[in-house]
């Protein structure tokens, strides 16, 4: 290991254990928000030509919105 990370090591094991804890949560947090924004990336990109259709949910999301539009313009 290069010894910028050896230092960082030997100063994270002199931290008291709830501070090792707090660093440990920190860290597997901002692991997850990268893992989740890769998904989305993944997700987006295989959708492809199709980005653009509307599934199930976001036609009767689409729909009931105009609904409501449109019960709302009537009073």
């Amino acid at each position: 290991m290069s010894a910028t990370l050896d230092k960082i090591i030997a100063e994270v094991r002199q931290l008291p254990p709830d501070e090792q804890q707090q660093l440990r949560e920190m860290l597997e947090r901002d692991s997850l928000s990268s893992e989740q924004a890769g998904r989305a990336a993944l997700s987006r990109s295989i959708r492809g030509k199709y980005r653009d259709v509307l599934t199930s949910s976001e036609e009767f999301a689409a729909r009931k919105a105009e609904e409501i539009a449109l019960e709302d313009h009537r009073r």
